[in-house]
């Protein structure tokens, strides 16, 4: 797991998006247990309250739990959850390119401005298949 602590994104939201990206890919699976606030913590060399944060937003989004004395674990649905984020993500592209195509805008054109706005999203480790 890397983090920028010279980006522009929040060191928590980097934090949330790597574990996505991991449960999403299968690298951590349903119930696999994930490192605890004081040992990511450590590891990556941040505040403890930033992997808190972080940690907060995935069990409030449904893709990990917790369990009192024991531990956080990636949810059983954890990975359908992000996997229909994609779903909706790619069916609001799919809208907007239909919307452009009658408007008739060449594909060329649409290219150029998908390419346009991938460029001005701010970097950070999502996007490994520049």
């Amino acid at each position: 797991m890397i983090i920028e602590k010279q980006s522009k994104i929040p060191v928590y939201e980097q934090l949330v998006e790597e574990f996505k990206k991991e449960i999403i890919l299968g690298i951590r699976e349903p119930d696999s247990m994930i490192p605890s606030v004081r040992n990511l913590s450590v590891e990556l060399g941040i505040n403890p309250n930033t992997v808190q944060k972080a940690y907060l937003e995935l069990e409030r989004m449904g893709i990990t739990y917790s369990v009192p004395g024991v531990g956080r674990f990636v949810a059983r649905e954890g990975a359908a959850i992000l996997k229909k984020d994609l779903s909706e993500a790619e069916g609001l592209l799919q809208r907007a390119v239909e919307l452009l195509k009658r408007a008739e805008i060449p594909l060329s054109e649409i290219t150029e401005r998908v390419q346009r706005i991938y460029q001005n999203v701010p970097k950070d480790d999502t996007d490994d298949n520049n």
